[in-house]
């Protein structure tokens, strides 16, 4: 519904609209016939429309002139875009007073009539503005401009899509991680708790263990059976400290050799007879791959591993023969690091070690050196007192349980559990004395140890290694000992077989015994056919040990062990010496109280040797009030102070402070300590002083049973004056001391001294 004067207007201008197109059309194919046209007064309304040239479509809806125009042909007709047509106009007459009387201006160029639309200089595309996204931005389909260096969905290039979890860096799809992950794999992890990435890319832990603080933490050990049974049977020991020195700790078996480390050198001895050499350096780290007999040294890089302790992480491989260093090595998948001193134990196993250090256990896996560390694990607190930063033993593994095999105390060696802690009872002795260090051998069939005082294996003082039959479960067969020949499928001693003494096969008749490989008498028990009769290896220097070993010039077998000598070394600062309370000990005796130059005899009730002569039980010991004892020697009066050496009497004395001493209520407590055959004689004084003076003196001899050890143990001594100390011989004609000169010789309060007989 529209108004009828807007329905005449719009009538109006459409009308005029037709016209002007039409006069376009004229102008530009009969431009001099549309002029006169117009000069003859305008349109011709009776004049039909022409619709035959098909250059010309009347109906064309592309340009048109504004209906309001009406002004001069040549003004500024502006074009605008007709809308689609809605059919064929009519031909209606046009009006002579819409057409201007003044010339048409055709403006900038001719009418284009041919066969296509009028181009009437205008173009009616898109207009063309240049590029839509200015660079660094990239045009990536209809959506929002992008930055490929940092759209992950159009990462270096449009349509280039990163994977869940990447970014765009540099137009480079990255994993890219947050604290405290890192990259590892494709993914990321947190190496202090990733099994998979312990510590590091892509350090994995053993099956069934956990990543804690970025270290590998338990797991499932591998390796089977390993067991040991230890005995006191078949022993055999040696003297090494020439080779070695004061004993230091390190203790391992290859299939040659006994290796043994001591403050001078580490030692190597035959596994048989324990004849040793120096291997020329020092090894305080050696531990062994039992099934092997592969031997090895902890080490920091290429750098054995010392005593001040420190980060192994790895193991150097030493020649089973000679213990020089090779090329082998070993390196451990994670480190361990382990302190300078205390808390350190180091296990030697079968296809494995153990060590402990720090309150904390590590299992090693040889020869991969697969680390599992076992978790906090404390070093046992019970167990004999060591010179060395460690103690050595024996990892077990049996029962689908792992153990450490440790000198629990001088009585008993035990096994604990790893990493529970649990302690269980190994083997039971008499004496182990300060043993601390012991290993193994499967192809002997031993056990191999270290100790320094006298033990139930051998009597005398000493650095001495030794060994011992042990029976060894492995998860193989074992071949023979070297010493072994097989007979009938059985490993056999030809040198010690009744039944195949000789040779396979050579039965002993009854009653004899094999030896050396010859059947003869059978001998009492506790004694050997040696050379055919009957000795007792444990004390004939002949046959010391066994048939046909004999002790050198001077010494004397004792326990089955060659010992002693006719002179002494010195050890002006030992350790390992106790102070003893004699006075305090059973069955004690208390002499010389309130006495001056006197002497009571108190017999010796064990036999000891004596400048390499043996010392019959019952010996008498004078004990003098003047600081000295004599050997053989009588009661009475004495000298207040002698010198040594000097051929006139008293000879074989021993001082330890000889000088002119009077006694107060406490005079001399002589004791026998220890058990057989272990035993110390010790002879006391107490609070004694200086004749004519008011200091207190305390001071002891301690004699070894067996031995002929001997130490001087001093207590709190006030006021000391040079005197004589040492040892003098039973001719007169030697002495030695701890003093340059044994008749100026200052005792030092807390001191100790130890004489230890040698050949």
């Amino acid at each position: 519904m529209y108004f009828p004067r807007f329905r005449d207007s719009f009538a109006r201008d459409m009308d005029r609209r037709t016209n002007l197109r039409g006069l376009a059309f004229c102008l530009a194919l009969l431009p001099l016939s549309c002029a006169q046209q117009l000069a003859d007064g305008g349109n011709d309304a009776q004049a039909p429309v022409d619709r035959g040239d098909p250059g010309v479509d009347a109906g064309d809806p592309d340009v048109k002139l504004a209906p309001e125009d009406t002004g001069a042909v040549g003004g500024e007709d502006t074009p605008v875009v007709d809308p689609p047509d809605a059919g064929e106009p009519e031909d209606v007459p046009v009006a002579p007073e819409d057409v201007p009387v003044a010339p048409v201006d055709v403006g900038g160029g001719p009418v284009d009539v041919g066969g296509g639309p009028v181009d009437v200089g205008f173009d009616t595309g898109p207009a063309d503005t240049g590029p839509r996204c200015a660079a660094p931005l990239s045009e990536c389909g209809a959506g929002p401009c992008v930055d490929t260096r940092i759209t992950a969905a159009h990462c270096g290039g449009c349509g280039r899509t990163c994977a869940t979890g990447q970014s765009c860096v540099a137009g480079v799809c990255t994993l890219v991680c947050t604290a405290p992950t890192v990259a590892c794999g494709g993914a990321c992890v947190n190496t202090q708790t990733d099994a998979a990435h312990c510590g590091s890319c892509p350090r994995a832990c053993a099956t069934g263990a956990r990543c804690l603080a970025g270290a590998c933490v338990g797991g499932v050990i591998p390796g089977s059976t390993f067991q040991v049974a230890l005995s006191a049977s078949n022993c055999n020991t040696v003297e090494h400290a020439a080779v070695t020195g004061d004993d230091r700790g390190g203790i391992a078996v290859s299939n040659d050799r006994l290796f043994y480390s001591g403050d001078t050198s580490t030692g190597r001895f035959d596994l048989q007879s324990l004849v040793g050499e120096s291997v020329g350096r020092t090894y305080d780290a050696l531990v062994s791959n039992l099934a092997t007999g592969t031997l090895y040294t902890l080490a920091i890089g290429s750098a054995p591993l010392t005593q001040t302790g420190g980060t192994v992480t790895t193991l150097m491989e030493l020649n089973p023969t000679t213990g020089g260093l090779t090329s082998g090595l070993v390196n451990l998948s994670q480190p361990i690091p382990l302190p300078a001193t205390g808390s350190v134990g180091i296990f030697s196993g079968y296809e494995r070690i153990v060590l402990l250090g720090g309150g904390r256990a590590w299992h090693v896996s040889l020869p991969s050196g697969a680390v599992i560390d076992l978790g906090p694990v404390a070093l046992p607190t019970v167990r004999a007192a060591c010179e060395n930063w460690a103690i050595w033993g024996v990892a077990e593994f049996f029962g689908n349980a792992l153990y450490v095999d440790y000198v629990q105390s001088p009585t008993a060696i035990a096994r604990m559990r790893v990493p529970e802690g649990t302690v269980a009872p190994l083997a039971t002795f008499t004496a182990l004395s300060d043993m601390c260090s012991f290993t193994v051998s499967p192809l002997w069939r031993r056990w191999y140890f270290h100790t320094e005082d006298a033990s139930q294996f051998r009597a005398g003082l000493g650095e001495v290694a030794g060994y011992c039959d042990a029976t060894i479960t492995v998860p193989t067969t074992l071949p023979c000992r070297p010493i072994d020949t097989t007979c009938a499928g059985s490993c056999v001693n030809l040198q010690t077989s009744a039944t195949n003494c000789g040779m396979c096969g050579r039965a002993c008749a009854a009653g004899q015994t094999c030896v050396a490989g010859v059947c003869g008498v059978a001998c009492p028990a506790g004694q050997a056919l040696c050379g055919g009769s009957c000795v007792d290896t444990t004390s004939d220097s002949s046959n010391c040990g066994t048939c046909g070993r004999a002790c050198i010039g001077g010494q004397w077998c004792i326990a089955g062990a060659c010992g002693g000598g006719p002179h002494y070394s010195v050890d002006g600062a030992p350790a390992g010496i106790a102070y003893i309370d004699a006075c305090s000990a059973p069955g004690s005796q208390r002499i010389l109280t309130f006495q001056d130059d006197q002497a009571v005899v108190a017999n010796v009730p064990f036999a000891t040797h004596w400048w390499g002569t043996a010392l019959a039980a019952g010996t008498p010991m004078a004990v003098s009030t003047n600081g000295a004892v004599v050997i053989n020697g009588a009661a009475g009066l004495v000298t207040t102070q002698g010198m040594i050496p000097r051929t006139a009497t008293p000879n074989g004395v021993i001082a330890p402070q000889w000088a002119d001493q009077v006694m107060r209520s406490s005079g001399v407590c002589v004791a026998t300590v220890g058990a057989a055959p272990a035993r110390s004689w010790v002879a006391q004084w107490v609070d004694t002083r200086y004749y004519a003076a008011t200091n207190s003196l305390n001071y002891e001899v301690i004699v070894h049973e067996g031995s002929g050890v001997i130490e001087f143990a001093y207590a709190a001594m006030a006021s000391v004056e040079s005197n004589t100390v040492g040892l003098e011989s039973p001719d007169g004609t030697q002495a030695v001391s701890p003093c340059t000169d044994p008749n100026d010789c200052v005792a030092i309060s807390n001191n100790r001294v130890r004489f230890t007989p040698i050949p």
